[in-house]
């Protein structure tokens, strides 16, 4: 994991150092292990560096092949590198280092855009030729790593953060994305942003940048690849345990993939089963393996569980308790690395919490459970949604029949018709919706519900990931994500319904769904490596409600961003706030956070001790979770 940044200057204008260095020190939380930069024509590299294999300098970066022809940015694992460096050498390649740097560069001079295809692990990188002078962008098959693109009067630049930008430019905040959020999305993840003229490579793309300007972005890969009719048609017919034995050997293999490390890894231990199973499994690695747990207090904590993991396993379990206070002030820490509003992520501030205290016992790399929920249909709600879809179906159906009765029909029931949906949707440029048209149209003939995964890997994984990337990194800690290795994945998209959500005579304690299994495989696995009160827990997720029992007093609004952003008098205000409900009160208070921080550079410590003195948190009323 480390921070990038480039530009590329239309005609002979000239780069300044000064700048360059001004960008690269915004970027040093992502690799504080070593900084450098270097110009070029009318192109500059800079890069900061979080090391993990050949930690020695000879790794550093921009990184040049023997010729001086080539250069390479690049931020990011590459898992299978051994194996490519093997097929290099065969080629006639010989290495200086050891890291997974110079395999990617080399693979990018040997194969072009073709190389993109044989890796695997996250990354997004820079690839310049100095005598083509383009410049190859290129983002891993998730979106795992960020990468932007900001386009001024003269030159183009990327980053792996928003804030590098701005010794060169000014940032302004984009009204469509502010408007879809406080309709209810939660921010765009591909190609928008919350900023004007600064937008995201998408995931599974590569862009060609010539004379300062995009020559074209094109698709290597697409969730939509990973569908094998032939590989599903196997899947369908496998015996059942056999197919246990598969999924076994492929997370575990994975596993040992992305403990791969010439410094240590560690875990995160939520108590619940996806996290569990990675960290008994990479516990069978490294039997001291340092696992850490973030311990959102009060009747729903999930420590109990995180510590049964711990004794099961014989490790010590590091903790960070977080309060309802801490929801409050940490706020504006949160806001000023994810770069834009959260609400989306409430979790976002235990995750932080708990990623500092990983930097505080010399971590610097985690393993995290995203990508298992979504491979495996773990969300609480999944085995409902067909019920409710079709009472959903059923009551619109009848609706729309009285609402066609001449002249009483709308007085009856009012015709909505989505208002605020739709609007997202057109503020948002369609992301969702396009994405999803895509998978429909990929997945006819599939299996049933195919569809799903797909989806829940698309949107709701790249904000989890944006959350994991941004919160790590403002602790300088790389999260990895076993269950996202991609014969894994393969397998999981082909992977038949019933192995993921499965009947059961069984009632277990999911009250919501008492007689259906979720992630029921996953499950089967994680019997093998811990007590059944753990492999078959409920999926609870972090207790994040502090936000749902705020109560914001209306003079924290008298003279904000928010005011002056749509130009509200205070009493137009007053009465906007009186008739808003609490959601609506916590994304304007979110935005006004994040452009208090990025437009009016205030100051984090300051808006913390203004947001205590203006929220209060209702205490909680429900009864403690059992294990």
């Amino acid at each position: 994991m480390c921070g990038i940044f480039g530009l590329q200057m239309a005609g002979n204008g000239k780069i300044d150092d000064k700048t360059i260095k001004k960008s690269m020190s915004l970027l040093n939380h992502r690799g504080p292990d070593g900084q450098g930069f270097i110009k070029t024509d009318n192109t500059a590299f800079a890069h900061t560096r979080l090391s993990f294999l050949d930690i020695s300098e000879r790794s550093n970066q921009p990184f040049w092949d023997d010729s001086r022809r080539y250069c390479l940015i690049y931020n990011g694992e590459i898992y299978n590198y051994q194996q490519l460096k093997e097929g290099l050498i065969k080629q006639g390649v010989s290495f200086k280092t050891t890291s997974d740097t110079e395999v990617l560069l080399y693979s990018l001079i040997h194969k072009g855009i073709g190389a993109l295809k044989d890796l695997e692990g996250m990354f997004a990188f820079a690839f310049y030729d100095t005598q083509t002078k383009e410049i190859i962008l290129a983002r891993d098959r998730f979106g795992i790593k960020p990468l932007y693109l900001c386009k001024t009067n003269n030159s183009l630049l990327f980053s792996s953060e928003i804030i590098a930008f701005t010794p060169w430019t000014k940032l302004t905040p984009d009204l469509f994305s502010i408007s879809g959020y406080l309709l209810g999305s939660g921010g765009n993840t591909q190609s928008k942003s919350f900023y004007n003229n600064i937008h995201e490579l998408e995931a599974g793309k590569y862009a060609i940048v010539k004379n300062a300007k995009i020559d074209k972005v094109e698709t290597f890969f697409h969730l939509t690849d990973f569908l094998d009719h032939d590989y599903s048609d196997y899947l369908s017919k496998r015996k059942t345990n056999l197919l246990i034995d598969d999924m076994d050997e492929l997370l575990s293999g994975s596993v040992k993939k992305h403990m791969i490390s010439d410094v240590p890894v560690g875990a995160l231990c939520s108590g619940g089963v996806d996290s569990s199973i990675l960290l008994a499994m990479a516990h069978k690695l490294n039997a001291d393996i340092q696992i850490f747990h973030s311990n959102v207090t009060g009747p729903h904590s999930e420590l109990h569980a995180a510590e049964a993991l711990a004794k099961h396993l014989g490790l010590d379990l590091k903790v960070v308790n977080v309060s309802d206070e801490h929801f409050i002030q940490n706020i504006p820490d949160v806001m000023q690395n994810y770069a834009m509003p959260f609400i989306y992520h409430p979790n976002s501030i235990p995750f932080l919490m708990v990623t500092k205290l990983v930097q505080q016992h010399k971590v610097k790399a985690i393993l995290t459970g995203e990508g298992a929920d979504e491979s495996y249909l773990g969300y609480s709600h999944i085995p409902t949604e067909n019920i409710f879809s079709a009472i959903h179906k059923l009551t619109h159906k009848t609706s729309g029949l009285i609402q066609n009765i001449p002249l009483f029909g709308e007085k009856l029931i009012p015709n909505s018709n989505s208002l605020s949906k739709s609007a997202q949707y057109i503020f948002g440029g369609f992301e969702k919706t396009h994405e999803a048209d895509i998978i429909s149209s990929a997945t006819k003939g599939f299996h049933k519900h195919s569809d799903k995964t797909l989806n829940y890997l698309g949107y709701h994984l790249r904000t989890l990931l944006h959350r994991n990337d941004t919160m790590g990194m403002a602790a300088s800690i790389e999260a990895r994500f076993p269950f996202l290795d991609n014969e894994l994945i393969k397998f999981a998209v082909n992977l038949p319904y019933k192995y993921k959500i499965k009947k059961t005579i069984h009632a277990y304690k999911e009250f919501k769904h008492p007689f259906v299994r979720s992630k029921w495989i996953l499950r089967q696995i994680a019997d093998r490596y811990l007590p059944k009160e753990l492999s078959q827990r409920t999926k609870r997720g972090f207790p994040t409600n502090a936000f749902e029992r705020m109560k914001i007093n209306n003079k924290y609004f008298v003279n904000s961003y928010v005011a002056e952003l749509f130009s509200i008098p205070e009493n137009h205000l007053q009465n906007l706030l009186e008739s808003s409900n609490n959601g609506l009160k916590l994304r304007l208070l979110q935005l006004n956070v994040w452009g208090e921080l990025y437009f009016n550079s205030a100051n984090s410590d300051k808006l913390s001790t203004q947001l205590l003195s203006n929220i209060t948190v209702q205490p909680v009323s429900q009864k403690p979770a059992k294990l």
